[in-house]
């Protein structure tokens, strides 16, 4: 992958930026502690906080509300008057402050929340959110929601733009799993290796980066703090400053987030934006949850790209090796004859090639997924797609796609970028003609998700399938170059698969089939693997298409959470849920911590229970309506 492509889809200088925002208005717990701490009783929305200036961009709100969405999570926005105009009978709200959209903020708005707190809501308060005066001035000392997040931070007075610097995310390793950061994402020490489980487990003392793709340990600008922390610390600095932890403020509980979530989430790095809020809604406020998966089962997508010729005699290695067997995977090729210059003759040459005609039939009818690799000349492609007229590129996008469609029988549904190079019209292009999937280098380490890229809105029912990063790698040819130990590219594909299982989610991992010869008994333990978690009734392998299919149907899906309470003894809600198709398949995830057994009402559903959590699963029919019983406080069920 080309790291000028990346580059110009990840690489921000975060801290100037910021820094030029806001000052243009200025003259050690555990996951088991923070999974058994007492939930909220009776909440039924988790609120997002906004100033009631017309000036909030658009664009960011909607961030926060497409990332809800696709978590499953009921996020409600709300202005500042509208809460403080519901007063304490809105009692029982998880709030949630963020970055950017809610920089400026009255004191009297900051002490009804500091009140609200106490008296039991809880609070996500994230990075330079109440920063400054409604006048757009910084407080000298610190900022004015130090107490509430924990720390003393916003040290303008002492520090002046010093307050805010690029460093490091580490999280701390107790975290990793409670924070939902896939393998790979994370690299140790100063070599910056990525972690797996074939190493020893990572000392208190040991920093785990978050990293991307090419560029490695990532640095984001964050705020420098000062003094104790009385808290669970999630994430933090080299200096001991804190990124993240959640502490309890009189009888609510706040989570401080010191990162920039919703400019990260905007600007093509969104992992964090929902690895937060996710851990917010389940492990915080515990409220339920739409599953983003058919019955609630995790799964991977296995990408392949055949980018020339050269790729025959390894797709004829690993079919000896049994991949075929297994799927359906989402299988892409390059169909032109050439691969760095018009010319070259170095391409599959799909027009001309039988074996390559066969090999497209073959997996189509096996029940794989035929994508289109880019623009019919792989490598000369991929480096100017952005630079070519539009027209042209589409051109060559169409050219390879039809081939395909020519060939195959069948039409093209999901599409990869040569090189990654994917400019931002080309979504919009690709939906026009019915695609709803594409692979993406932004995001790395996301699950599937409608990607914003150059701070524009996604469209509403496309979806980017973001390459789960190993480090700096990402293929296995790249591993290799650097003589990554066989072992290891074995332990990060098996942690990948039960990632997904215990996460109930999807990734994408990717590859060339030559880099299959590389790594001949990794691939295959992958492949056992998965094989072993499948039996299970935890895994599966799909295509990039068929989960598109099922999101778009899924977002169909209209949900509500009200209370039911008969007295206070006996206290409960109600979940009902309409699909104007189908709701077959959808699956709501309620914490037993907070949850008694639920039963049904109307409607068609199984109720199980699984890793702590009731798992309800919609049958045929339209509607569903459940009974959900709130345990009493102090009788929680252990997580």
């Amino acid at each position: 992958m080309s790291a000028g492509i990346m580059a110009r889809m990840a690489a921000w200088n975060w801290g100037r930026l910021l820094m030029a925002l806001a000052l243009a208005g200025a003259a050690a717990g555990t996951w088991w502690q923070v999974r058994s701490a007492r939930l909220p009783d009776n909440v039924q929305q988790i609120v997002l906080l906004l100033p009631d200036a017309e000036s909030n961009d658009p664009v960011q709100v909607q961030a926060w509300q497409d990332a809800a969405e696709e978590l499953g999570i009921h996020l409600v926005p709300r202005t500042a008057s509208q809460v403080m105009r519901a007063g304490r009978q809105a009692q029982g709200t998880a709030f949630i402050l963020p970055d950017t959209l809610h920089r400026r903020m009255s004191d009297v708005l900051i002490g009804h929340l500091r009140e609200r707190v106490r008296a039991g809501d809880t609070l996500m308060l994230v990075h330079d959110a109440g920063l400054s005066d409604i006048d757009g001035r910084y407080r000298s000392e610190r900022s004015r929601l130090s107490d509430l997040a924990g720390v003393q931070y916003g040290l303008y007075g002492e520090l002046k733009t010093g307050m805010l610097r690029d460093t490091p995310a580490w999280v701390l390793p107790e975290q990793v799993q409670a924070l939902g950061i896939p393998p790979g994402k994370l690299v140790r020490g100063a070599e910056g290796r990525p972690q797996t489980s074939a190493q020893p487990a990572p000392g208190p003392d040991e920093p785990l980066s978050i990293a991307g793709y090419v560029y490695g340990e990532l640095k984001y600008p964050t705020f420098v703090t000062r003094g104790h922390y009385d808290g669970t610390r999630l994430m933090t600095t080299a200096d001991g400053s804190l990124l993240a932890g959640l502490h309890r403020f009189g009888a609510g509980q706040v989570l401080f987030v010191n990162l920039p979530l919703t400019q990260l989430k905007v600007r093509t790095d969104g992992l964090l934006l929902h690895s937060f809020l996710q851990y917010y809604a389940e492990r915080v406020v515990g409220t339920p949850q739409l599953s983003p998966m058919p019955q609630g089962r995790g799964a991977v997508v296995m990408n392949w790209h055949i980018d020339d010729r050269k790729a025959l005699p390894a797709l004829e290695r690993a079919a000896e090796m049994g991949a075929f067997k297994q799927g359906p995977y989402s299988i892409h090729f390059t169909a032109g004859p050439d691969v760095n210059e018009e010319g070259d003759g170095k391409g599959m040459d799909m027009a001309n090639n039988p074996q390559a005609q066969d090999w497209v039939r073959r997996l189509g009818a096996a029940g794989h997924e035929i994508g289109s690799h880019g623009g019919w000349i792989h490598n000369w492609f991929g480096s100017r797609a952005d630079k070519l007229d539009r027209e042209v590129a589409a051109s060559l996008i169409e050219r390879n796609s039809s081939l395909l469609l020519e060939v195959g029988g069948k039409a093209v549904h999901e599409y990869s970028a040569p090189v990654g190079n994917h400019p931002t019209w080309t979504t919009a292009w690709l939906r026009k003609r019915g695609l709803r999937s594409y692979y993406f280098t932004g995001n790395t380490g996301m699950a599937p998700t409608r990607s914003y890229q150059d701070g524009v809105r996604p469209l509403p029912d496309i979806w980017s399938y973001p390459v789960l990063n190993f480090g700096v790698y990402a293929s296995f040819e790249e591993a290799k170059a650097d003589q990554m130990p066989e072992t290891e590219v074995a332990a990060w594909l098996t942690d990948v698969n039960r990632f997904c299982a215990d996460h109930r989610t999807l990734r994408l991992v990717y590859f060339h089939p030559i880099g299959l010869v590389m790594y001949p008994q990794a691939f295959q333990r992958w492949l056992e693997n998965g094989k072993e978690l499948a039996d299970q009734g935890r895994l599966r392998w799909m295509t990039m298409a068929r989960y598109s299919e099922f999101a778009n149907q899924r977002l169909r899906t209209r949900w509500t959470l009200v209370d039911s309470s008969q007295s206070a003894s006996l206290p409960s809600q109600q979940l009902e849920a309409h699909h104007p198709q189908s709701l077959d398949g959808m699956t709501w995830l309620l914490p037993r911590s907070r949850y008694g057994p639920p039963t049904i009402a109307s409607g068609q559903a199984v109720i199980d229970e699984i890793d702590g959590q009731w798992r309800v699963v919609a049958g045929p029919g339209t509607g569903l309506r459940l009974h959900l019983p709130l345990e009493p406080r102090g009788a929680r069920a252990p997580s």
